[in-house]
């Protein structure tokens, strides 16, 4: 409980530092821009709505984690891991920051939109608060899962080699329709077959977060996308526990 509760009071402190030093400004102008771009012009359904979130969210989530982690780096953070806090503390404080961040922008697209849909279009397209929660689940679920390899790969977890490793095991698992014109595809085959099924649970929720349907082996997707983050997430914690860092001024 108390390894929880110091977890839980840096994070509130790197959160209120965050918005303080006017950081978070940046989310709210690309989730207003994102908004104004594709949401405003005419009235969208739940399944454009998603789709388009479900992206948006996801670029989010790629850059408000870099930017926590990069303040992460900074050689104040000597004295915060040497305390009982701890490294995992350390890292988990930001990683939740992050993801409480583009939640937050993802609550403020929603209500925006219920808000101008209602008043402009008169409501031309209900968002029923069940279905917005359907959709919710697995976008935020691809937000944590994201988040969580943002973390495993950056510098202050794994060093320039591991780097590279894990972003060609990404390479042969996602480029699967260019593998096949390459001379080397039959050698690549086998560990495309290997390394493509992490990447399964990120595509089927976002599949399950614009369609909503959680019938039969949708009802799955949630269960593999949260253990897809948990299993990342421990080897970045495991990694960062014998990593010699160097934190670098900011």
């Amino acid at each position: 409980m108390a390894a929880i509760r110091r977890i839980l009071t840096f994070t509130q402190f790197t959160l209120t530092e965050y918005v303080r030093s006017g950081r978070i400004i940046i989310e709210i102008i690309a989730t207003m821009l994102f908004w104004a771009l594709f949401l405003r012009q005419w009235p969208v359904d739940l399944n454009q709505f998603f789709s388009l979130t479900g992206v948006f969210t996801l670029l989010l989530s790629m850059y408000s984690t870099s930017a926590l982690l990069s303040l992460g780096e900074r050689p104040q953070g000597y004295t915060i891991i040497t305390r009982p806090l701890g490294r995992p503390g350390y890292l988990l404080s930001h990683y939740f920051v992050a993801l409480i961040v583009v939640g937050a922008m993802f609550l403020l697209v929603t209500a925006v939109t219920l808000f101008y849909n209602q008043l402009v279009f008169r409501g031309a397209f209900e968002f029923p608060l069940g279905e917005v929660m359907k959709g919710a689940i697995p976008l935020l679920l691809n937000v944590a899962l994201l988040a969580s390899l943002m973390v495993l790969l950056s510098s202050l977890v794994l060093n320039n080699t591991l780097r590279l490793l894990v972003l060609a095991i990404l390479a042969i698992a996602l480029y699967s329709q260019a593998w096949h014109l390459s001379p080397i595809f039959p050698y690549i085959r086998p560990l495309q077959s290997l390394f493509s099924w992490p990447v399964y649970p990120a595509i089927a929720g976002f599949k399950l977060a614009t369609t909503r349907e959680f019938t039969g082996p949708a009802l799955y997707i949630p269960l593999s996308q949260l253990a897809l983050t948990v299993l990342l997430m421990s080897l970045a914690l495991s990694a960062f526990k014998r990593r010699d860092i160097i934190l670098r001024n900011q």
